[in-house]
C-alpha cells in the first residue's frame, strides 16, 4: 500500500483501516484492541481519532504513530498475515521517514542556494557601489586639480589676471594657498585689513612699526603656507 503511512499534524501515522487491511484482521477486532489497550498505546503519545459518518452513523477512526501501530500488532495473534503486516508497516514507516528526510535536505539545499545567491547579489551590488563612489571621488579630485592647474597657469603666464568669472570660495581658498606656498605671497581681503592693522598696532607698542608689520605679514604667510595644519589644530581645539 503506497499510502499506508502518511503525514498528519506534523507526524507520521497510519490508521485502523490500513492496519486491518495489511493484517487481514477484522476492523471491529482492531477497534476493540485499541479500546482495550488504549492506556498502553498512549504511553507512546496521544491517540488521535476523528469521527467519520458511515451509513448514517458516526464511526471513530483512530490514528496511530509508528510505536503505537507496532505495539498494537504485537497484541494480535502471531499469524502469518500479522507477521507480514509487521514487516510491511516497519518498512512503510522507514520509507516515509527517508522520503521526508530527503525532502528536508532538498529544501535546505534550496534555502542555502537562495541565501548564497542573495549574498552574491549583495556583494556584487556593494562592489559596484564602491567602484562608483571611488570613481565619483576621482572625478571630483580631477575637477579641482584641473581648476588649480588653470589658476597656476594664469599666475605663471599672465602679467595681469583676467578671470572671466568670479571665483568660488573653494577656488579662492586654493588660490590663496598656492600664492603663499609656491610664490611666497599673501592675499589679504579688504575686511582683513583692519584686523591686521589692529594686531600690528598692538605689536608696535613693544617693537618698531616696521618689525611689527614684518612679523604679522610673516605670520599670515606662514598660516597660508601651512593652511591644513593650522585648520586641523583649530578643529581639535573646537572639539574639546
Amino acid at each position: 500500500m503506497n499510502d499506508l503511512v502518511y503525514s498528519l499534524n506534523g507526524g507520521l501515522v497510519t490508521d485502523q483501516n490500513k492496519i486491518s487491511t495489511i493484517s487481514k484482521v477484522d476492523i471491529n477486532s482492531i477497534q476493540r484492541l485499541i479500546r482495550n489497550y488504549k492506556q498502553d498505546l498512549e504511553c507512546f503519545g496521544e491517540l488521535g481519532f476523528e469521527l467519520q459518518k458511515i451509513a448514517k452513523t458516526n464511526k471513530k477512526i483512530y490514528y496511530l504513530n509508528e510505536q503505537q501501530a507496532t505495539l498494537l500488532l504485537t497484541y494480535m495473534k502471531n499469524s502469518e498475515s500479522v507477521r507480514n503486516a509487521k514487516k510491511v508497516l516497519v518498512f512503510a514507516f522507514y520509507q516515509m521517514k527517508e522520503k521526508l528526510r530527503s525532502l528536508e535536505q532538498e529544501q535546505e539545499k534550496a534555502r542555502f542556494k537562495s541565501l548564497s545567491d542573495e549574498n552574491l547579489r549583495l556583494n556584487s551590488l556593494n562592489h559596484h557601489q564602491k567602484i562608483g563612489y571611488k570613481s565619483q571621488l576621482a572625478q571630483q579630485k580631477e575637477h579641482y586639480e584641473n581648476k588649480i592647474k588653470a589658476l597656476k597657469y594664469d599666475l605663471e603666464n599672465k602679467n595681469e589676471l583676467s578671470f572671466k568669472r568670479k571665483l568660488s570660495q573653494k577656488e579662492l581658498l586654493e588660490l590663496r594657498k598656492i600664492l603663499a606656498r609656491d610664490y611666497g605671497m599673501i592675499c589679504i581681503k579688504e575686511w582683513e585689513f583692519e584686523f591686521l592693522a589692529e594686531k600690528i598696532a598692538l605689536e608696535s607698542t613693544r617693537m618698531t612699526t616696521w618689525d611689527a608689520v614684518v612679523k604679522k605679514l610673516k605670520q599670515s604667510l606662514d598660516y597660508w603656507q601651512n593652511y591644513e595644519e593650522y585648520e586641523e589644530k583649530w578643529r581639535k581645539i573646537l572639539r574639546r
